[in-house]
């Protein structure tokens, strides 16, 4: 009868510790999925910033892209311009050289001046140019950083999460076994008692 009660007891025991455990389980299987879902909202958190920053470099690029074709308009009809002055100017130049000698010095150093400001301006033009690239390429490595960037914090939520996971699991068991082995070590030291009474 005392077996019967003890294996009663005993499977009891086992009994709370499988419900435990799956109680432990149910609350891992819980805090991974509110993990995830909370990794999730993070995610489009980040994902609606990222679209933010992006739309505003899109905006700034444009506003550039708009300020380089105005420029190069501009650029353009000075350019015609300074064509056709400068025409006209080499035309009277040879009209002066026939008839006014004297002045070709004058008027060649106006022709210098309209070429350096010429210069100047494509100068300014490449500058411009150059500008663009460099805002082009940083724009790319921004989106590519903040790609990576996303990556490797859900990985590292991942991997957080797997491992919480298993270190309650791992609790569980050690709990368990040192429960057990309670156990084990009364029901021997009640063997060893009812051994000493018997005699």
């Amino acid at each position: 009868v005392r077996n019967r009660k003890h294996i009663t007891k005993k499977n009891e025991v086992i009994h709370k510790f499988k419900s435990s455990l799956q109680q432990m389980e149910k609350l891992c299987e819980d805090f991974v999925l509110s993990t995830q879902q909370e990794a999730e909202k993070q995610g489009q958190s980040d994902r609606r910033a990222s679209e933010s920053q992006q739309k505003h470099l899109l905006e700034e690029l444009s506003g550039l892209r708009t300020q380089l074709n105005n420029l190069l308009v501009a650029n353009h009809e000075v350019e015609v311009a300074l064509r056709k002055r400068k025409y006209k100017v080499e035309t009277e130049i040879e009209n002066w050289i026939q008839k006014y000698d004297a002045d070709m010095g004058e008027k060649q150093s106006e022709l210098e001046e309209l070429s350096t400001a010429y210069a100047d301006e494509q100068e300014e033009l490449r500058e411009l140019e150059e500008r663009y690239t460099i805002l082009e390429v940083e724009y790319t490595q921004i989106v590519e950083e903040k790609r990576l960037a996303k990556e490797r914090k859900e990985r590292e939520e991942r991997e957080l999460a797997m491992k919480t996971c298993a270190s309650v699991i791992i609790q569980a068991y050690w709990r368990g076994y040192k429960v057990r082995k309670a156990l084990r070590a009364k029901a021997k030291k009640g063997k060893k008692g009812k051994g000493k009474r018997g005699k």
